[in-house]
């Protein structure tokens, strides 16, 4: 007999795809359109680590580490979220001068807490926000993995092949409702900027290999 789902599972299932949708449409609709125009607030990624592992013979997994840092490039504080809800996509791209189908690959990654709480509706902006001065840097890492395949025919929307690739990190920067951005803009206003807006980072290059052995994935 298939197990019913308690009601604890259901509503909790039921936030985590709410929260989904709403950083979703942020990220695909805010995105593009911020773009245009120069931003105080930029992402850059970098790779820090690459590591192999199989699930079985013919299944090899890269986990990738990345640390993405947030420059405040403009004449004022920005205040940003860095707390332990987080919301990213991984985009990878092939490189299509090499001579092969061009590709592309979307991870979608999540991390959200709804019993931990974080005080975010406060007088001033607390521990979970980072206060960012003018030409100074915050960062954080973001773990993803992706499958390596030879095959064009066997590749899943999660692989890549081996070779040559660029990556772009794209973040949510916040999880709460607009109008709540808009209150806290307002009263936060002396500390610096609340910014809300979702990050999009330079493309950073990486080479995929497949090696002969792997050790098994943990």
């Amino acid at each position: 007999m298939k197990p019913v789902p308690d009601p604890f599972h259901r509503s909790v299932t039921k936030t985590l795809l709410s929260v989904a949708v709403i950083l979703l449409s942020q990220i695909f609709l805010l995105a593009p359109g911020a773009a245009q125009s120069p931003r105080p607030l930029q992402l850059t990624a970098e790779v820090i680590e690459q590591r192999y592992c199989s699930i079985n013979p013919d299944d090899v997994t890269l986990q990738l580490k990345l640390r993405v840092r947030y420059s405040n490039l403009g004449a004022e504080r920005l205040i940003i979220y860095q707390g332990h809800d987080l919301f990213y996509q991984i985009k990878v791209r092939n490189d299509a001068a090499a001579g092969t189908q061009p590709y592309e690959v979307l991870l979608l990654n999540m991390h959200y807490f709804d019993e931990e709480f974080e005080l975010i509706d406060a007088s001033s902006p607390g521990k979970v926000f980072e206060k960012l001065a003018p030409n100074k840097v915050c960062a954080r890492e973001l773990i993803t993995g992706l499958g390596v395949t030879d095959h064009d025919k066997d590749r899943s929307s999660t692989a890549v092949k081996p070779g040559r690739h660029t990556v772009h990190v794209i973040v949510s920067t916040w999880y709460q409702t607009p109008q709540l951005a808009v209150k806290l803009r307002e009263q936060w206003q002396r500390k610096g900027v609340l910014w809300t807006q979702p990050l999009t980072s330079v493309p950073v290059n990486l080479v995929v290999e497949k090696p002969a052995a792997a050790p098994p994935c943990r």
